[in-house]
């Protein structure tokens, strides 16, 4: 097989959306797992580690005319939609819009950020999907793994607003942090979701999790345990008939569904 004709890697946010959009360095989470801090702080070095809460709005970013794009755009991928850069991402979001763009909102929601993204663009519901990130009902697991993010209440909060608000509302359970819980999860959660609910591993946990003491490897080996093949296929079997649920690609590579060809398709 030539290069011209291997076949199109679709993983991480291409699965969901045809572009992504930023406008801050950094983000005060501080989720273990991140990608982006990976990134940013690891693999290229264009951050310390010690920095990267520390959060710089880019400006020009947040000004500069969207374009046009056939097919769903994610805001924001490498940062978060916080109360301390609210505005500009009010601003991001409201320039996506303006050139004629869906939007995936994508967020370990805040409710104070919910509540003003609902207020804003009340007209402009048909275009906007909210996503919200929830990957385990218990706020011990989730303060580890995602130190500075809202708690399991505020989540709940926002999405049960996006949804009051006739919003269309998703969650995005990757990376599933309990997967103990995640029928649990999913029974919480589905109530209060009009569109999606996606499945997903924690990915390269050994390269972008940091462990230095007894009790990180702790919580590392119980999020391997929770994701073996085996313990994948049960979770499969329990939720593959339940129309909501999505599978991320780490989960289709294990269960032996087909993996998307095209960016952007949502399903």
């Amino acid at each position: 097989m030539n290069a011209s004709s291997k076949p199109k890697v679709i993983s991480g946010t291409k699965e969901w959306v045809v572009a992504n959009e930023n406008c801050v360095n950094g983000c005060n989470h501080g989720c273990r797992y991140c990608y982006a801090r990976w990134n940013a702080c690891d693999r290229f070095g264009r951050i310390a580690h010690e920095d990267w809460e520390n959060k710089q709005v880019r400006t020009k970013d947040v000004k500069k005319r969207r374009r046009h794009f056939d097919g769903q755009v994610m805001f924001p991928t490498t940062h978060d939609i916080c109360p301390d850069v609210l505005g500009p991402c009010l601003e991001v979001i409201g320039n996506i819009l303006e050139a004629d763009n869906d939007i995936l909102i994508v967020s370990k929601p805040h409710l104070e950020c919910i509540g003003a993204i609902c207020d804003k663009f009340e007209g402009k519901k048909d275009r906007i999907l909210f996503r919200f990130t929830i990957g385990a009902t218990d706020d011990d697991v989730l303060g580890y793994w995602e130190p500075g993010a809202p708690k399991l209440a505020e989540r709940l909060a926002s999405l049960r607003l996006a949804f009051d608000r006739g919003f269309r509302t998703s969650v995005s359970c990757e990376p599933m942090l309990d997967s103990d819980g995640i029928l649990g999860l999913f029974s919480v959660l589905e109530p209060f979701v009009t569109d999606s609910i996606w499945i997903g591993k924690l990915n390269k946990i050994d390269k972008r999790v940091r462990v230095e003491n007894d009790e990180d490897r702790r919580r590392v080996e119980k999020i391997k345990a929770g994701q073996t093949d085996a313990r994948i296929m049960e979770i499969y079997k329990a939720l593959r008939t339940e129309p909501k649920v999505r599978w991320k690609e780490s989960v289709k590579a294990v269960v032996g569904l087909d993996l998307p060809q095209e960016a952007g398709l949502d399903e």
